[in-house]
């Protein structure tokens, strides 16, 4: 057998000057932004050299000496919740989204199989755990909405059991489930309520109290598919499980912190341990049978050697959060993730060594609002929990830089009249305006006014905000429905408007400053606001969930649920109506091209979609006629731009990645 095992030779990703900015690209893309958002645990190859993970765009692949990535696998449709390799070297099992299990020859890159659920709501029975048995002839897979528990043959993909089969209860929760296979194949062990307290499920089947959830380990005989075993002391969450190489003792750890040992022959608890602090603990055996736990405090990780009651080892870095521990038992890797301020990276060191090395991971956020500079040589987002991004579109292999706003404050960016980059966001009861990169301190900023009665016992803050193209006027959203319309220059309320019954979710100013939209998301309920009078125009279509000016603004793009209209401002009335998708249901970004010609709009994803991507459809703004279609996100579209001179589309996903579009062979 071969040792020196890298991904496939077909599959491996040159390291040209753009960086990983244009792997595995689809069609019409120019270049990818972030990494995704990461889904899965750490899957080590047992040689040591690689590792390998889950993301809503794929799975990477890194060196483990480098630490670099070397590769991006299975972005056909994304959304990797889980990834192991096999102890035998030959394969990477990977699970997705939709519950499909696929095995994958290491050094041919090719699949070998393709597993999938039985249930009929497979878009919910995301893959939570994948567990390849020591003589790697059976691959377990656990779920994260349901108790069942599928094995197959890796090789063949054929079923080799299926247990808790008699049962459509599910976990509403959603948490991952550890699985454990016995040294020699013979039994398994994994998360799982007793039978008696699925009568504690409601009516839709759901367990949703957490005591009856996962505290409870189940051991069922491989040979047979009998359980012989519901172990019921754990009175926390059992975040991991363990046998011990000689087969006679299975370890857990506790989401708070607990450590149980039991004996496999009569399943009595030898040992438990409540002295290795309250955060959660991921056991681990090592080859020679010694019992380790690893746990994350804050900014300090801990490796603890269990029966002797000794700290092996400590890592305390200040400024960082760790947040996630995996732990390879073959080869003995601890892995964690770390936050520190804005930037997420992973520390990995080995039990033998402690030599601690780092790599840093593209991770952007979400991205709401993206915008093009007047120049189109930067794009601005505004990306959820990293404030706003800069990137330079003439070197996207640079890191992009950050401007802070303060945690989640800003909510959307936008380009003022003399070309400087502006966003808009919420402070609690305050609307803010600041101009990127200049200062953090806003340059305009509107604080709701005190009410003597409430109206309700929660506390006003502002939900939504927008800022008009020519600086004058700040808009704001409150959670009662208020809007208020303030005066910029003059420092004072142009008028406060009772506009909807409950959360205001966004609002949009036309380009020519003379019309203002309100969405309540809830509904949903949209109206158009005349600024000069204050009232509202009642012919305009009440059920938008996004919209979108033109920018003469003679149209607004209406996106509704099953189609779009291009409702003329001027003639009060609906002209076109775009044709429904299938695979569109429900438009959730929209935006105009600079020239007003054509319209981009970007779908929600929809349990039932055929296609493996969402559709970001572009359309013929006068004919209505669809000229194109671009897949790239696995989920739901959050934000759409054009660059100034028309050639390139951005879209941000909530995969956690923006990709740009090459427009120029349909424009």
């Amino acid at each position: 057998m071969r040792q020196n095992r890298r991904p496939a030779p077909s599959n491996v990703v040159p390291g040209d000057n753009e960086g990983i900015t244009t792997w595995e690209l689809p069609e019409s893309s120019l270049a990818r932004l972030g990494q995704g958002g990461i889904m899965s645990d750490i899957a080590y190859s047992p040689d040591g050299k690689h590792f390998a993970f889950g993301s809503t765009i794929g799975v990477w692949w890194y060196e483990l000496s480098t630490m670099n990535p070397i590769a991006l696998w299975e972005t056909e449709r994304g959304i990797i919740t889980a990834a192991s390799f096999s102890p035998n070297g030959r394969w990477l099992a990977t699970g997705d989204g939709d519950g499909i299990v696929k095995v994958w020859n290491v050094e041919s890159g090719m699949c070998v199989a393709q597993m999938e659920r039985d249930e009929v709501e497979k878009p919910y029975h995301l893959v939570s755990r994948l567990v390849f048995s020591d003589d790697s002839l059976c691959l377990a897979a656990s779920s994260r909405r349901d108790y069942i528990l599928y094995i197959w043959n890796p090789d063949t993909g054929e079923r080799v059991a299926k247990f808790h089969e008699e049962t459509n209860f599910r976990w509403s929760g959603g948490s991952d489930r550890p699985i454990a296979f016995s040294a020699d194949g013979s039994l398994l062990a994994c998360t799982m309520p007793d039978y008696s307290l699925l009568a504690s499920a409601d009516y839709a089947g759901r367990i949703r109290s957490s005591e009856h959830s996962f505290h409870y380990i189940a051991v069922w005989n491989m040979k047979t598919g009998e359980r012989i075993a519901c172990l019921t002391e754990h009175t926390d969450f059992v975040y991991s499980l363990s046998f011990s190489p000689c087969g006679q003792f299975l370890a857990s750890g506790g989401q708070g912190g607990t450590i149980r040992i039991w004996k496999v022959i009569s399943w009595e608890l030898a040992h438990a341990f409540h002295n290795y602090g309250i955060d959660k603990k991921q056991v681990f055996y090592s080859p020679e049978g010694v019992l380790y736990a690893a746990g994350a405090s804050d900014s300090t990780v801990s490796v603890w050697d269990v029966e002797a009651g000794e700290k092996s080892y400590t890592y305390h870095a200040d400024h960082e959060s760790f947040y996630r521990i995996n732990v390879s038992n073959q080869n003995q890797l601890i892995f964690i993730r770390v936050k520190r301020e804005l930037q997420i990276s992973f520390k990995t060191w080995s039990v033998k060594d402690f030599q601690v090395r780092t790599v840093n991971y593209s991770h952007i956020g979400i991205p709401d609002s993206l915008v093009f500079s007047p120049d189109g040589k930067v794009l601005a987002g505004v990306c959820r929990g990293k404030g706003i991004m800069l990137w330079d579109i003439d070197n996207l292999s640079r890191p992009p830089t950050h401007f802070n706003t303060g945690e989640n404050c800003a909510k959307a960016v936008l380009v003022s009249p003399d070309g400087q980059l502006q966003a808009t966001g919420a402070d609690g009861n305050t609307a803010k305006v600041w101009e990127v990169g200049n200062a953090e301190e806003p340059i305009a900023f509107f604080t709701l006014p005190e009410q003597s009665t409430p109206l309700t016992e929660q506390e006003r803050q502002v939900t939504a905000t927008a800022f008009a193209p020519t600086g004058s006027l700040l808009a704001c959203g409150d959670n009662e429905g208020t809007l208020y319309l303030w005066d910029v220059q003059q420092s004072d309320i142009q008028y406060a408007i009772k506009a909807h019954t409950g959360w205001i979710h966004s609002l949009e100013f036309s380009p020519n400053d003379k019309f203002l939209v309100s969405i309540r998301q809830y509904g949903p309920v949209s109206r158009l606001w005349d600024i000069e009078s204050g009232e509202d125009i009642e012919t305009f279509p009440n059920a938008n969930v996004c919209i979108a000016f033109s920018p003469d603004s003679n149209l607004i793009a209406c996106g509704m649920r099953k189609k779009i209209l291009l409702w003329d401002i001027k003639r009060n009335e609906t002209i076109r109506t775009l044709p429904h998708a299938q695979d569109s249901w429900w438009p959730n970004a929209l935006a105009f091209s600079p020239c007003g010609q054509f319209l981009a709009s970007g779908p929600l994803w929809e349990r039932g979609m055929d296609m493996k991507k969402v559709p970001i459809r572009l359309w013929r703004v006068a004919s209505g006629e669809n000229i194109a279609i671009f897949r790239g996100h696995p989920t739901d579209v959050h934000a759409l731009t054009f660059s100034p001179d028309g050639d390139i589309l951005a879209s941000g996903g909530y995969d956690g990645a923006i990709m740009l579009w090459d427009l120029t062979p349909y424009l």
